[in-house]
């Protein structure tokens, strides 16, 4: 993990890990981030002010897309991790540094053909600003996943228009939209939160992945 600082744009540090790292998410608090390593099947958090690896948690599979729930202080609460083989998420208990539970996505619809390629089964995660739900992305199903938090129920979910949908951005509110890269279809989803239905599909060229969305200030 390289430690760039914003103003100097100078590298201030490199963190050595057990492989390559695919995705990083940080806490509310910015005091430490999150990130997984394919190569090294694991998840890595750093501590952001000591610069330096707080904790490890070993898997068996590789780790891919990440997001952190975090508590009304910004504080890290638990960390909701894609695994390569797995459709659906680890959860890791931030204070505990366990994995203590695994959530399979649905099964893909009864007459529904299977979708191939484009990467990982699951790919792509986000929770929202006031920290009430957890959107997950599923290749196989070209589906996304809405999660209630903190009791991880699924109370909505919407077909994409696109296939091979891998990763998501939140709109600059971290609230209303959700858009979401369909890398076999060379477009992005655009889904409305509240509803959770596909408001657009936007065509935007060869094999969209990672995706953020960011402001223009004049």
């Amino acid at each position: 993990l390289d430690i760039i600082d914003t103003k100097s744009l100078e590298k201030i540090k490199t963190i050595p890990t057990k492989g390559g790292l695919h995705d990083i998410a940080v806490t509310g608090d910015g005091k430490y981030a999150a990130a997984g390593s394919p190569v090294g099947r694991s998840l890595t958090v750093f501590d952001l002010q000591k610069l330096e690896i707080a904790w490890e948690v070993q898997y068996d599979q590789g780790v891919v897309p990440l997001t952190i729930e975090s508590g009304p202080d910004g504080a890290g609460r638990r960390i909701f991790a894609q695994l390569s083989k797995t459709n659906g998420f680890s959860v890791v208990d931030f204070a505990t540094h366990q994995i203590i539970n695994r959530i399979e996505l649905p099964a893909i619809t009864a007459g529904k053909k299977l979708v191939s390629g484009g990467g990982e089964i699951s790919h792509g995660m986000a929770v929202t600003k006031d920290q009430k739900t957890l959107l997950v992305n599923s290749r196989v199903n070209t589906a996304l996943y809405a999660y209630s938090l903190p009791d991880l129920k699924l109370k909505a979910q919407t077909e994409l228009g696109g296939k091979g949908c891998g990763w998501m951005t939140l709109s600059p509110d971290r609230m209303s939209k959700v858009y979401v890269a369909n890398t076999m279809t060379d477009d992005v989803s655009v889904v409305d939160i509240a509803t959770m239905k596909e408001v657009a599909l936007i065509h935007v060229g060869y094999s969209p992945k990672r995706n953020i969305t960011a402001m223009m200030m004049q």
